[in-house]
């Protein structure tokens, strides 16, 4: 059954198994990144529905101390993708900050003016805070309620409408952000996940449709590392659907 997924970008393993415990406790799921570099990768495979961000964190691998000033990096850049914001104020694509630095008013300042929805400060039983109902409510307030709703909602974030093809043939829009097939619409926020389609869209016009993963993620432009298909694309619906493989390492786009 779908459920809600949360990107957690923390960098103290402790408190990201805490918040990832807790979302398990009410059905959510979760994405974890621990660098502002693996933020921006997760920006542009999609598959979350809400953003759960501490704002000290470290730049990449390689840094050697967690700054806040890369949190703020990421925050701007989500807004810079997803600035649309529900008719009750909420982004619909909602980030909720959790930090330790919710007792600097200069921190929470920024953060809001930056494009935060909600603050919840670490530890999580701080103040009695009520962690599950906040994040109910900003999902809420954001048209999220129905985990049905969030790639919609994800897509009218980035300022995309969502439009359906003609039914009985493929099509795309220009960019290959929507795509359809039979009248049925799949949605790419990330513009690796789009250039793979594009790849495989034009490899089918060519009638070499079977095109191996490693090529085609490098093609694509993924830093993944271990190169694997299913770390782009196996949260998305159209994972199995129209993006399909022959078990031997290829995969091909089902145009009709």
């Amino acid at each position: 059954m779908p459920y809600h997924t949360a990107l957690i970008v923390e960098d103290e393993p402790e408190m990201a198994a805490e918040i990832a415990d807790l979302l398990r406790s009410f059905g959510h799921g979760h994405i974890h990144v621990e660098t502002l570099a693996d933020a921006r990768a997760c920006l542009d495979q999609g598959g979350f529905c809400y953003v759960l961000l501490d704002l000290q964190i470290k730049a990449d691998s390689q840094s050697i101390k967690p700054r806040v000033e890369s949190g703020m990096s990421l925050l701007r850049e989500i807004r810079q993708r997803f600035p649309v914001h529900g008719a009750e104020g909420t982004h619909l694509l909602p980030v909720i900050v959790v930090s330790g630095h919710g007792k600097e008013p200069f921190n929470i300042i920024g953060a809001y003016r930056h494009g935060i929805d909600e603050f919840i400060v670490k530890p999580l039983g701080t103040q009695g805070q009520d962690v599950i109902g906040l994040i109910g409510q900003t999902l809420e307030k954001a048209g999220r309620a129905d985990h049905m709703q969030c790639e919609a909602r994800t897509h009218e974030a980035a300022g995309q409408l969502v439009r359906q093809g003609p039914p009985g043939r493929f099509w795309h829009s220009p960019d290959y952000s929507q795509v359809s097939l039979n009248g049925e619409p799949y949605l790419f926020t990330g513009e690796i996940q789009r250039s793979a389609i594009r790849i495989l869209h034009a490899a089918s016009r060519c009638g070499e449709p079977w095109v191996t993963g490693k090529t085609l993620l490098k093609q694509a432009g993924s830093s993944d590392l271990s190169m694997r298909m299913a770390n782009l694309f196996r949260r998305h619906p159209a994972w199995g659907t129209i993006v399909v493989s022959n078990s031997r390492g290829q995969y091909r786009l089902r145009t009709e």
